[in-house]
């Protein structure tokens, strides 16, 4: 088992992903070996703003650090 990060790339209608040579002979895959997929998107970090919850308010927050300043 090997744990890669690519990306999706267009062929015709459908989508692919590439495994990397090296990782590809490590695991003796050819042709005609099926294989096992599990795919997770990894999120860019402008998907994320906004996502991040706390106990404390923004302003709170805030005031805490500006306490670390005096």
């Amino acid at each position: 088992m090997i744990d890669i990060h690519t990306r999706a790339r267009r062929v015709g209608n459908s989508w692919a992903i590439l495994i990397p040579k090296e990782k590809a002979d490590e695991l003796k895959i050819n042709e005609n070996k099926m294989l096992h997929v599990d795919i997770m998107v990894i999120p860019e970090l402008k998907e994320l703003k906004g996502t991040f919850k706390t106990k404390k308010s923004m302003l709170e927050l805030m005031r805490e650090i500006d306490e670390g300043w005096d």
